[in-house]
């Protein structure tokens, strides 16, 4: 059976880890990266860099799949109205060394970096990037495009909105705590209540700062 083909785009660090875990895999089959005209022809974990910019805008839709392997939200959130349009598909991307709960549902998109564990009940939406060693407690709602940084932890019944960043280290306490769209919480954060929507925090507990 011929696997399927993808194309990876954004050649970063988080590219090389999503290509790594696809190595794994073997469903898929990595025709190459995407990314700036400025890196075009160079290789990238052993893998070519094959258009540049406008590369997406030649692709036939039916023959690749994509994955949008950028952290930044709001490049992602663009990438994925545009990308969306032309009916691409998205697969989500889990790493074998995670851990995935009963009943839990993962949407399209969605990247599960290794090492991370997502109990039962949860729902995590499209477009999201769930990184290294992310302990995910049961009951967590994460909508779209949201990105949680590695050795975080969500606890249970916490819900997630749109376009989230939550930075490396932080936690999210167990109660049933809501995290509204746009919400950027720093690095090593500990949430104790809800955040507000357009909200940037730091610190433990965690406490809104100036954007």
């Amino acid at each position: 059976m011929s696997r399927k083909k993808i194309i990876l785009v954004g050649a970063g660090q988080l590219g090389v880890l999503v290509s790594n875990i696809l190595k794994k895999d073997k469903k898929y089959s990595i025709a190459g990266f995407v990314d700036t005209k400025k890196k075009l022809g160079k290789t990238v974990n052993g893998i070519k860099i094959i258009g540049g910019d406008d590369y997406l805008k030649k692709l036939p839709p039916k023959k690749f799949s994509l994955i949008i392997c950028i952290g930044d939200v709001l490049k992602r959130k663009k990438l994925i109205t545009n990308l969306s349009k032309k009916k691409f598909k998205f697969p989500p991307i889990i790493d074998k060394n995670s851990f995935i709960g009963n009943n839990t549902k993962i949407g399209l998109g969605t990247i599960i970096c290794g090492h991370s564990v997502i109990l039962n009940e949860t729902i995590i939406g499209q477009f999201n990037i769930i990184g290294t060693s992310i302990n995910i407690l049961h009951n967590v709602k994460i909508k779209n495009n949201c990105v949680i940084g590695g050795g975080s932890t969500i606890g249970s019944n916490v819900e997630i909105d749109d376009n989230v960043f939550i930075g490396v280290g932080s936690v999210i306490a167990s109660k049933k705590i809501i995290i509204q769209k746009n919400s950027f919480i720093c690095s090593g954060s500990v949430v104790l209540k809800d955040i507000n929507k357009n909200t940037k925090v730091l610190g433990n507990p965690a406490r809104v700062i100036p954007t």
